[in-house]
């Protein structure tokens, strides 16, 4: 029996089971407009939605912070030497030297065996994931979050490769707290307009992230940092 057989096979048994003579040649589409997806904590303020987020962080241990543009770089500077220093890689992307974290890196570059890296993409993907690899931290700049799951949607660009935020034992995001939208329905619906204003500058890649990587076997037990950093921080920006 042909495949297109085994299908049309398949239809009638169901057809059959609900009540048809036949199988139908028309379905008309479910009517999706009042689902709850457009409503679930749309009803929440925006300041109610980072509590959400703040709460959901908590719950996938991950670390977070509040900061304002002013203390951004101190704020960071601090989480980075919490987590012990040594090799930070970081994006070449507009949010560096808007928040002069530029000039903070060069300053701070060699003290106490800080080693900061950018990533660079003139000099090909071995360098670069190279030094992710060997890095401590890496430093990214998210472009939107969830508060239903505290996730965060991290581009990838041509000056901001998947591996700064994926091979260190540690991720530091800077998440402009506007930015968090209650569910996946309204970051969709963000990003679609993101592409249709611009689809040449669309990232590449979108990666939804919720927390460090883990993994849990068929025993329950729980291992961290099996596919990605071990450690994660928000540092949540007042913009």
């Amino acid at each position: 029996m042909s495949t297109t057989q085994n299908r049309q096979a398949f239809f009638h048994d169901i057809s059959s089971a609900l009540g048809r003579q036949q199988i139908p040649d028309h379905v008309e589409p479910l009517d999706l407009s009042k689902g709850p997806q457009y409503k679930l904590m749309t009803g929440m303020s925006h300041d109610e939605r980072v509590e959400a987020f703040k709460k959901e962080c908590n719950t996938l241990a991950i670390k977070f912070r509040e900061t304002d543009k002013n203390d951004l770089a101190n704020n960071l500077m601090a989480v980075i030497r919490e987590y012990g220093g040594g090799k930070i890689i970081y994006p070449q992307v507009n949010e560096i030297t808007e928040f002069h974290l530029d000039t903070v890196f060069q300053e701070n570059q060699g003290r106490d065996g800080l080693n900061f890296v950018a990533w660079d993409h003139s000099k090909g993907s071995e360098y670069n994931i190279t030094h992710a690899e060997n890095a401590n931290i890496g430093v990214t700049f998210p472009l939107m979050a969830i508060a239903e799951t505290g996730t965060i949607i991290q581009p990838a660009s041509i000056g901001s490769g998947r591996s700064v935020g994926l091979l260190p034992l540690t991720h530091i995001a800077v998440l402009r707290r506007s930015t968090i939208l209650p569910r996946m329905t309204q970051t969709m619906k963000a990003l679609a307009r993101h592409y249709h204003e611009d689809p040449e500058l669309f990232p590449s890649l979108l990666v939804h992230i919720s927390g460090p990587s883990s993994t849990v076997d068929i025993e329950l037990v729980r291992v961290v940092g099996v596919h990605g950093p071990i450690n994660v921080t928000y540092i949540i920006l007042n913009d």
